[in-house]
């Protein structure tokens, strides 16, 4: 059997956990630089706004409401949602998270999962102060039916009976199916197939055909035939990409190489949390006038310096003090594991570079994000993204930790 665990409105209760006076009030969480509504509570739903709104034309509803709004901070809920799995991990062997506020459990093996499920509801909740809902069924995709159904009921479902899986099903649009787009779910309900039920009745080889191998796995799993092993060990990605438009536009080349050196301190962060190692890298300048990108190859390295030097040579390869820019890239591609790389044992510089990064992370692990860096990559407001509304760093810079106060 596998779980799905969700966190409820993650970035807005990342933000009310260390705000108990926030008990039951609207939380909005606002895009970068503040101009989009990202993520909100269902209080805030209630009032009539959803995702997609502008700040700026929902501030009517949002002060006539007491909505409480937050600039995203994505440095908390980074943080957290590493404390969130961690905690599922203590719970079992098996883990595989699926996006920064979802996971999928491995419960083979377990007695009682219907008590179960609760117990991970409650551990996740007391250790991290984060509410979850979970699902729990004999295939990804009927876990994720069971953990959309467990959000109107009471946050935990187990669907481990034909007759269970089979009233799920009868209650689940096919909009809502994983997998299924807009497009493919106007097409099956202009054919009259409108919940998973009707949908799991059509003959396979015309899913296969219409919707491709796609929607014939995700039927079978609807079937409860499991098409997708849990991936317990997450995969490097690709690539890595560090980019932030600018509060106003900027023209001086001392201040854009602060930026791309900023940037590039931050992909290499991502970088060295999935032990990996880059060889390419990619910098783009934007500018309302035109955009240009310039690109190297290096050795496999984590080695910010190395980096960050590269990336000053690609800055000035395609600056012009013609422009004014508003926007700047980074991205690192040929993303390889460290056990892979080639090391050339005979260059002591290897030894003391990694006993340096070592050490570095050490200290921003403990200290928090950015308290040890390069020079080069010093963070300015004046170009920095437009957060008017961010909350403290609580869990990852030490000056921000909650404090307790006892008195006699």
């Amino acid at each position: 059997m596998i779980a799905l665990v969700d966190c409820q409105s993650f970035y807005c209760s990342c933000e009310r956990a260390f705000r108990p006076d926030l008990r039951d009030k609207p939380i909005i969480v606002l895009s970068n630089n503040d101009h989009w509504i990202i993520a909100l509570n269902s209080e805030a739903k209630d009032l009539g706004l959803k995702r997609g709104l502008r700040f700026k034309e929902a501030r009517q509803i949002i002060d006539k409401g007491n909505v409480v709004f937050f600039s995203s901070n994505y440095t908390l809920y980074n943080d957290i949602s590493w404390r969130v799995m961690e905690t599922l991990r203590n719970l079992s062997p098996g883990v595989e998270p699926y996006s920064i506020d979802e996971a999928f459990v491995d419960l083979s093996g377990f007695k009682n999962l219907a008590a179960y499920g609760d117990k991970i509801r409650e551990t996740v909740k007391k250790q991290t102060l984060i509410p979850t809902t979970i699902g729990i069924a004999p295939t990804k995709s009927l876990a994720k039916v069971a953990q959309r159904l467990a959000k109107q009921d009471n946050g935990s479902l187990l669907l481990d009976t034909p007759n269970k899986i089979a009233e799920a099903l009868v209650l689940t649009p096919v909009k809502d199916l994983w997998g299924i787009g807009g497009a493919y779910a106007k097409k099956l309900e202009s054919a009259g197939i409108g919940t998973a039920a009707d949908f799991i009745k059509v003959p396979e080889w015309i899913i296969k055909k219409e919707i491709t191998s796609v929607g014939w796995m995700l039927q079978r799993e609807l079937k409860g035939i499991p098409m997708a092993d849990l991936t317990v060990e997450v995969n490097p990605r690709k690539g890595i990409i560090s980019a932030r438009q600018f509060r106003s536009p900027v023209k001086k080349l001392s201040v854009i190489d602060e930026a791309i050196s900023y940037y590039a301190e931050l992909a290499v962060e991502k970088l060295r949390k999935q032990f990996c190692t880059t060889n390419s890298i990619i910098v783009s300048l934007e500018a309302s006038e035109r955009a240009r990108h310039a690109s190297a190859e290096i050795s496999a390295t984590d080695y910010l310096p190395d980096i960050i030097s590269v990336a000053k040579v690609l800055l000035k390869k395609i600056y012009s003090r013609e422009f004014e820019y508003w926007r700047t890239t980074i991205f690192l591609f040929g993303i390889e594991p460290i056990r892979g790389k080639q090391i050339n044992f005979f260059d002591d510089n290897n030894s003391k570079k990694g006993y340096l990064i070592k050490r570095v992370d050490e200290l921003n692990d403990k200290y928090g994000q950015h308290t040890i860096h390069p020079c080069a990559s010093e963070f300015r407001e004046d170009w920095g993204m437009r957060r008017n509304y961010l909350s403290p760093n609580y869990t990852t810079r030490i000056k921000d930790f909650p404090v307790a106060h006892i008195f006699y």
